[in-house]
């Protein structure tokens, strides 16, 4: 499990869901969500692209709880599912041409499975790196950095699991206490507002843990009994709502499994957060630890790492293996996934995401996606400095906007477009996470969002992609979304190598679907809004629109 600072911890993030849960702590009676049956608002009709070659659109899809293992890549008006069409332009738009180039998407994140068979074709391999040899033959400081790099590493090899939020290592840093120690210390005036931001981060963390383990223990009681009444048969939501309860106890398990369930409070993510939320109180508030080198660490080779589930869901996104006639096919075709690990278990340091679009840049990327994010950015200069190098090296850089349901014009998430000076980076795209449920549902309710600071939005909720063990799972949060963009990149780059990134950036965000009467639900607080007003282009990517425009701007070839 990674940390918060991974733009998808939990799938659905528990700020938001345990207010809701916390009466099922007080009494066995209550439940996570009052259970209200609505009518869902009438689905507002986008604004529509002229079509070319299209086939009459199917009925709309049954209602359903449960999105398509696809939906991320289906159109809106062939398919009726906000995704981003990019099978559609395949299809219709691209039949007559081939891909002309791999494109090479650095993957910036925990680390990514290698072994995955779904993804053993589609990675990035060192052409000026001799596997296996024990040597720096290309000369960048790595030795055997055959799939990407590892900058995670103690100074004897050994790869960094945890770390500490950034929040506590300036606290830290302001006591002259371990966790501080590579960390300058801040201003004695912002020292007192750190200690007070670290108290109650520290609260909010262990009071969360708290509700997830009482939590936790209600559901097995609950899973227990209905086990019982199903005669041992699996604890399933078709088995549970099958089932006709005998007596009272049975009735209100089933109730109260329900509601949970419906809330995305399942064993599988309760699961997921406790570990999430043990990790933080042991790791990420301790102001004595420190996992890192005193020296420079140059990093290893090994790109997995200890957990990357993460990183191994972005990649699959971006470029699992397509045209076997998989449901779970990667966005973009002629990919090759760089992996480049900097995120840990805890907040990613500035210096080494810095060093990590460096060396991505240096060897060949055209696109770096970072799922990541954080809310403090002691070293930010490092990190503007990478950024402007990778904008000189004409490399195109997404990022996901983060989780919290806030507004990152107000709140910013580390590392941001905004350099400092005031300029904005022109090789960024900034990306929200959009759903698959009813058009006022469009925005995810965990998504950050901001009329300033948010380009655009993609699919990330209910995302089916790869995971270790070469296996698939669904993940929610912009770190889902924010691999779509990337993929939705990647196509276009590799079908028309003569756009630059900046002028496939500039496509992506002049061709977004936009919705401009539809009202909606602002993440984080539920209030009625424009979604226009949520990003800067006010639309969902649309991929089968962006090769639309990338075929007027792109002369035909001979």
């Amino acid at each position: 499990m990674q940390s918060p600072s991974l733009a998808v911890l939990p799938a659905r993030p528990f700020a938001l869901l345990l207010p809701l849960a916390l009466p099922l702590v007080l009494t066995l009676g209550a439940c996570a969500r009052a259970s209200v049956t609505t009518t869902p608002e009438p689905a507002m009709q986008p604004v529509m692209q002229a079509p070319i070659q299209v086939a009459p659109p199917p009925p709309a899809p049954a209602a359903s709880d449960t999105a398509r293992a696809d939906w991320q890549r289906l159109d809106y008006d062939t398919d009726r599912v906000m995704g981003v069409g990019s099978e559609r332009a395949i299809r219709e738009l691209l039949a007559s041409r081939q891909p002309r180039r791999r494109v090479v998407v650095a993957v910036v994140d925990g680390g990514v499975d290698t072994a995955h068979t779904r993804l053993t074709s589609s990675l990035w391999k060192n052409p000026r790196e001799v596997a296996g040899n024990g040597q720096d033959d290309d000369g960048n400081g790595v030795v055997d950095d055959v799939f990407g790099w590892n900058a995670l590493a103690t100074a004897d090899g050994t790869p960094v699991r945890y770390d500490t939020f950034e929040l506590t290592r300036l606290y830290a840093a302001c006591r002259n206490q371990p966790a501080g120690a590579l960390t300058p210390k801040p201003p004695t005036t912002a020292c007192s507002d750190l200690a007070s931001e670290y108290r109650d981060k520290a609260k909010e963390v262990k009071s969360t843990l708290l509700q997830v383990e009482n939590i936790d223990e209600i559901l097995r009681g609950v899973e227990r009994v209905l086990g019982t009444a199903l005669n041992g048969a699996p604890v399933t939501r078709a088995s549970v709502t099958a089932l006709r309860p005998a007596s009272a106890n049975v009735e209100e398990a089933k109730r109260m499994w329900l509601r949970l369930d419906a809330d995305g409070l399942n064993a599988s993510e309760i699961a997921k957060a406790r570990e999430a939320y043990d990790s933080q109180a042991k790791y990420a508030l301790d102001t004595l630890f420190n996992p890192r080198s005193p020296q420079r660490v140059a990093g290893t080779r090994d790109v997995t790492g200890p957990d990357a589930t993460h990183g191994t869901h972005v990649a699959g996104i971006i470029g699992a293996r397509r045209g076997d006639g998989a449901a779970m096919q990667g966005i973009a075709p002629n990919v090759d996934i760089m992996a480049v690990r900097a995120v840990p278990d805890g907040d990613e340091r500035d210096g080494d995401v810095a060093r990590a679009i460096r060396y991505a840049v240096d060897n060949g990327a055209q696109i770096v996606n970072m799922s990541f994010g954080k809310a403090y950015s002691p070293a930010k200069a490092s990190v503007d400095s990478a950024v402007r190098y990778a904008e000189s090296k004409g490399v195109l850089l997404v990022h996901a906007a983060g989780n919290e349901g806030e507004n990152n014009d107000q709140t910013p998430s580390f590392p941001t477009p905004v350099l400092s000076g005031g300029t904005r980076a022109s090789n960024w795209i900034e990306v929200g996470a959009s759903s698959w449920k009813p058009l006022a549902s469009l925005p995810a309710e965990f998504s950050n969002y901001g009329r300033e600071q948010v380009d655009l939005f993609a699919p990330g909720v209910d995302i089916l992609s790869t995971v270790p063990g070469s296996v698939l799972k669904r993940e929610s949060g912009t770190s889902m979304a924010a691999p779509v963009v990337s993929g939705v990149a990647a196509l276009l780059m590799a079908y028309f190598p003569e756009l630059t990134a900046m002028q496939v950036r500039d496509i992506l965000l002049e061709s977004v679907r936009k919705l401009p009467e539809l009202e909606v639900r602002r993440p984080g607080d539920g209030a009625k809004v424009k979604f226009t007003s949520l990003s800067r282009t006010g639309g969902v990517i649309d991929a089968y629109a962006a090769v639309k425009l990338a075929l007027q701007r792109v002369a035909p070839r001979p």
